[in-house]
């Protein structure tokens, strides 16, 4: 594994790109963010709190239905992803846009971050 540094907190973290395709641990985020030249890796927190807001700009300029077409790819995504599908609140779990979008359909429970 490869120590990186992060480039948006400068915090340390491990990277496992490079040794075997879809090794590293952002494989299992959604590649929504845009590509920067002088931007090098971010660490987990700082990358799941990116594609958290970026799922929320993309939803708001583009609508659900161009993101239900993103999220296709990983609706049989068995593993959750903390901080992207899910945050811990008070020992509850309240999952997020991205959860949502890739269930495909509201619950009708009119959960907290339902984009629907």
């Amino acid at each position: 594994m490869n120590q990186k540094k992060c480039s948006v907190c400068h915090e340390e973290f491990g990277c496992g790109a490079g040794f075997e395709p879809g090794s590293c641990w952002c494989v299992s985020f959604p590649p929504i963010m845009p590509l920067e030249f002088d931007q090098d890796c971010r660490c987990p927190a700082c990358l799941s709190k990116s594609i958290d807001s970026r799922i929320g700009e993309l939803i708001n300029k583009n609508g659900v239905d161009r993101m239900l077409t993103l999220a296709e790819p990983y609706r049989n995504q068995s593993e959750l992803v903390k901080d992207v599908d899910f945050r811990v609140v008070n020992d509850l779990y309240v999952f997020s846009k991205w959860y949502h979008i890739k269930r495909g359909e509201c619950c009708g429970n009119d959960c907290q971050n339902c984009p629907y």
